[in-house]
């Protein structure tokens, strides 16, 4: 009798371990997709919750209105993202946007050239830039902040504190065009995304960047010119920032010394949400335009929820932190 009413249980134990062991090998499969695809998993999310709380979220003109918002700032997280994947980050970057549509407007009598004009004048903001950071090692924090403030003075300076209004008609016609119902300025966006992709992706100069931001010292034992790199790196990014000024003063009809508050923020989170590791050598311009449209995203859904403005920068800051927060437990496993 004993025998027989203890046979069973060996049969149900091994089931029930059987059982166990394929959602462990389905958790095992399912987490590295995550890993991979949780960034658009996120946005995905996102727009369906806004979706539903307020329909006409996805509407033509509400898409039409966050492309519109994205794009100066996301221009100028494009060129964020060339020098964060180097390890540092350009604080200054969006006073570089508004020296660059300054010069560009005081000297568009001159014809088209005065896009050459404003371009050279970013060349020397990144150099400085580049120079100080690669060469002397000075904290890339320090010396963007220093430009920050010394870029700020200029912008200032440059009209005597005021904008710089009736613009001829070539530079007014830079983003006056449409496309598929989308501005132009949309479409320079998506250009100069396209044009930095390949660069990163595709070029020894982007085989470099990534090298110098994974690990500077392996790079340089491996022949590649860090120096070099990293002053291009911040060249290529002023450089960027300048077309978003150019871009926005073409939009706005006006030069403003204070446009873009606080814009070099947005960039820098931008580039963070969308995956870029602050530490470098990781990360990718398809990441951050997910990034900057995540940021828009979530604004325009605040504001169709008639969310208070003051709580919007809370909503914010608590993706950023949380998008930082995964990067470093992510790290750390790793």
């Amino acid at each position: 009798m004993s025998t027989t009413s203890t046979t069973p249980a060996a049969p149900t134990q091994k089931a029930t371990k059987a059982d166990t062991a394929v959602p462990r090998q389905s958790l095992s499969k399912l987490a590295p997709m995550l890993k991979r695809n949780g960034l658009l998993i996120f946005f995905a999310l996102l727009l369906v919750v806004f979706t539903i709380a307020r329909p006409e979220f996805l509407s033509q003109a509400n898409i039409r209105n966050i492309l519109l918002s994205a794009s100066v700032i996301g221009i100028l997280a494009l060129g964020q993202t060339v020098v964060i994947l180097t390890g540092g980050f350009d604080i200054g970057i969006a006073k570089t946007a508004v020296v660059a549509g300054m010069v560009v407007a005081l000297t568009a009598g001159m014809g088209p050239v005065a896009m050459v004009i404003g371009v050279a004048a970013t060349i020397v903001i990144g150099l400085v830039n580049g120079i100080l950071i690669s060469r002397t090692k000075v904290n890339p924090f320090i010396v963007t902040l220093g430009m920050y403030t010394i870029l700020t003075s200029v912008a200032l300076l440059a009209n005597d504190g005021g904008s710089v209004i009736n613009l001829p008609p070539w530079l007014l016609g830079l983003v006056s065009w449409q496309f598929l119902s989308m501005p132009g300025i949309v479409w320079w966006f998506a250009i100069i995304a396209v044009i930095t992709h390949l660069a990163l992706a595709y070029t020894r100069w982007g085989g470099h960047i990534y090298a110098v931001g994974g690990n500077e010292e392996a790079a340089r034992l491996a022949g590649i010119k860090s120096s070099n790199v990293l002053a291009s790196a911040y060249v290529v990014a002023a450089v960027v920032g300048g077309m978003a000024g150019v871009m926005l003063t073409s939009r706005l009809g006006t030069a403003s010394p204070v446009a873009l508050p606080a814009a070099e923020l947005d960039s820098i989170a931008a580039v963070v949400i969308g995956g870029t590791k602050l530490s470098g050598g990781f990360g990718s311009i398809p990441r951050t335009i997910v990034g900057i449209l995540i940021l828009m995203a979530l604004q325009s859904g605040l504001v169709l929820m008639g969310v208070n403005p003051y709580y919007q920068g809370m909503f914010k800051g608590a993706i950023l932190i949380l998008a930082v927060a995964v990067d470093v437990i992510f790290g750390k496993k790793k």
